[in-house]
């Protein structure tokens, strides 16, 4: 048993030797990356129109790299996907056949 200390009163918890050794070498839990949801991504791509207008592909192309420059693989994904919204939205024609 090992003791703590609580506000000046000494309190003893049932952590056995063995597990606390255990916990010294146990494997970090696995970590999942948050996923951006698609609606924000178009939301972002509107944002961008609205605040840089025909700049806004250059823009979020140059946060994107940055992001990738600093080491942000994450970050530049990201920024890569609401760039490809930003030029869908900001190209007038359609890229498929119409029907």
């Amino acid at each position: 048993m090992s003791a703590i200390r609580i506000g000046g009163i000494h309190a003893k918890h049932p952590v056995p030797r063995l597990a606390r050794l255990a916990n010294l070498f146990s494997i970090a839990p696995l970590c999942f990356r948050p996923v951006i949801p698609e609606i924000d991504i178009w939301r972002a791509a509107l944002l961008m129109l609205k605040r840089f207008g025909d700049n806004a592909p250059t823009e979020s192309a140059a946060r994107a790299d940055n992001l990738e420059t600093e080491g942000d693989r994450d970050g530049a994904a990201t920024w890569r996907r609401i760039t490809d919204a930003v030029e869908q939205l900001a190209n007038p024609t359609p890229t498929g056949l119409v029907h």
